[in-house]
């Protein structure tokens, strides 16, 4: 199956497209050194640091883990663990700016057009040639462990979350389908189940009432005309 993730409010996508960095830092970091990786490993930090590192964050994170303690037993004190975790924290220095000059430099360079390389930055080229795998990761586990506790609270609540379900059998005619709402309930996050052998996309739209969900081609222009049977999943905090 091919299941397509679509956050209905803002704050869900924010949180999606944090948990995607993440999820690329903890791939990177698992590779074997060279100066590539270290390249794009410090652009992930400096991205983490902008999205995930903000005040505004910590407080949505706090006010799911609450909502999670009030309403499932069964999660309560893992919840009530990051969350006073989360409330320990007075502000983030996950990457030590005003103390590395070189981290600095890199911040720096990652905004240019060019991104981050070691050309005329000789103390860069340097740290990069002695690196080993071991060392570069212990590095980078000192500089991203103001950031561990986002991570983990991030991926315990959108896991909760995914596993909160109400699935539908849909059927689109002519590449168009509508999935009726409560406007009582507040929805977080659409998850639309296509077969593994499907090449049309979905898109959406939303109101209180109802979601309109609109199958596209990826290369027909002509606006073909299809029966697609699909699931769609509503997930709820």
């Amino acid at each position: 199956m091919i299941n397509v993730e679509f956050p209905i409010n803002e704050k869900y996508r924010k949180y999606l497209k944090i948990e995607y960095l993440f999820n690329q830092y903890h791939f990177f970091i698992k590779q074997k050194h060279s100066d590539h990786i270290s390249n794009i490993l410090f652009q992930l930090l400096f991205k983490l640091n902008v999205n995930a590192a903000r005040a505004d964050i910590k407080v949505e994170l706090i006010n799911d883990l609450q909502r999670i303690i009030t309403k499932y037993n069964v999660h309560a004190d893992e919840a009530l663990k990051f969350k006073k975790a989360l409330e320990k924290i007075n502000s983030f220095s996950p990457f030590g700016l005003s103390g590395n000059k070189m981290i600095q430099e890199l911040r720096v360079r990652s905004d240019s057009p060019h991104g981050i390389n070691d050309i005329d930055f000789s103390k860069y080229k340097i740290w990069s040639e002695l690196q080993t795998t071991k060392s570069r990761n212990l590095f980078f586990k000192d500089l991203f462990k103001d950031l561990f506790i986002i991570n983990e609270s991030l991926t315990f609540i959108l896991k909760i979350l995914r596993k909160l379900s109400i699935k539908e059998n849909l059927t689109a005619y002519n590449m168009i389908a509508q999935l009726k709402l409560d406007p009582l309930v507040r929805f977080d996050l659409l998850t639309i189940n296509l077969k593994s052998n499907s090449v049309y996309e979905p898109s959406i739209s939303a109101n209180k009432y109802a979601i309109n969900i609109n199958f596209s081609h990826p290369s027909d222009d002509k606006k073909t005309k299809r029966i697609i049977k699909f699931s769609a999943s509503l997930h709820s905090l």
